[in-house]
């Protein structure tokens, strides 16, 4: 019955099918009771306040019904689920927030992190049993309550359940340009935590046109890759990016933008891209995602490195390696019976002064 009626209105001349906003944002916009889908219950809410307020309109009509028609059954997010692989995603409703429930892995290769390619870390990525909550619509702010660049662990959620972390790596030094990661730009930490600090390259993103959601901050606005237009970064478009790496247009709203640490180079961004992803929040997050383990927590590395001017990746590498784990708070020749941590790091983690 959907399907006729909507070739009914088109053939009338009643207008051509709208686009959802879950290509925009998160939700449906005919999703009236912010559930998640759109389905009978939506609309009977449009039918039964035809020509009054409701379902986020001031006045409900046709276009209205044609959104409906639009988005019947479709996702109202673009979240990974029912992948072929089996990467675990569930996404949930209730009044105002998304229930994202994820392993934490991603559903490309993760690594190597043998060192057969260049890149070691004594780490491996493994299931988080994470669930977080997500602002359906966002609640915009100038002075959030939790600080992007002061936040270790997660800062926001890429579509295939994979946390996103600020630049910062857990000795306080930018993670991408310094910390080698896999093909994907990611990682994992001590925590067992596979990660992103930076855009991770998602399929059909090569430019052309402007970038899709890669995913949102803990506040609710979507997080789009780099591009603005054919061949134009955004951080490089007329419409430039704020401190947080975001920037309002007429279709998407407020939305930030994220870029890879080569891709900066490679277009000789400021700060090679810096902050690559989220500098801050422009929308008030959600406080449990910070609260701890599955429900954001997380850490980042060796937190002495910084304090000793010890290389930050080198002594993430370390501390996992018993004998050599004091070199995080005493990064020393082995003098005394301390542990060799130049050498420790020479054979261990591919490191030469």
């Amino acid at each position: 019955m959907i399907q006729r009626l909507a070739t009914l209105l088109v053939i009338v001349g009643l207008g051509s099918i709208a686009t959802a906003d879950s290509m925009t944002r998160l939700g449906c916009d005919s999703d009236c009771n912010l559930d998640g889908q759109v389905n009978v219950d939506d609309l009977l809410n449009i039918i039964s306040n035809w020509g009054q307020a409701g379902c986020n309109t001031s006045q409900i009509g046709v276009d209205d019904l044609l959104l409906v028609i639009s988005e019947w059954n479709r996702p109202c997010h673009p979240f990974m689920i029912d992948h072929p692989l089996g990467i675990e995603v569930d996404f949930q409703a209730e009044p105002g927030f998304a229930i994202i429930r994820a392993t934490g892995l991603a559903e490309h290769t993760m690594g190597p992190f043998d060192g057969s390619t260049g890149c070691f870390n004594p780490n491996s990525p493994g299931n988080q049993n994470d669930e977080w909550r997500i602002p359906i619509i966002p609640t915009a702010t100038n002075d959030p309550a939790v600080s992007v660049l002061d936040t270790l662990g997660p800062t926001a959620l890429y579509y295939n359940g994979v946390a996103l972390y600020n630049p910062y790596d857990g000795g306080s030094m930018e993670a991408p340009g310094n910390i080698c990661m896999d093909d994907y730009n990611g990682h994992p930490s001590p925590d067992l935590r596979y990660h992103y600090h930076q855009y991770s390259p998602v399929d059909g993103d090569n430019g052309a046109t402007h970038s899709p959601i890669v995913g949102y901050g803990f506040d609710g606005y979507p997080i789009y890759g780099p591009w603005e237009s054919n061949g134009v970064l955004a951080a490089q478009s007329g419409n430039p990016l704020d401190e947080c790496s975001g920037h309002h247009d007429d279709l998407r709203g407020y939305h930030y933008h994220s870029v890879s640490y080569d891709l900066g180079v490679q277009y000789g961004l400021p700060g090679d891209g810096f902050p690559w992803a989220l500098g801050c929040y422009r929308g008030e997050p959600e406080p449990s995602n910070f609260a701890g383990d599955g429900g954001g927590g997380g850490g980042g590395g060796c937190n002495g490195c910084a304090s000793v001017m010890a290389p930050p990746p080198v002594c993430n590498c370390l501390e996992n390696i018993p004998a050599y784990a004091p070199c995080c708070l005493d990064w020393t020749t082995g003098a005394n019976g301390t542990p060799d941590c130049y050498a420790g790091a020479a054979t261990y983690c591919g490191w030469s002064p």
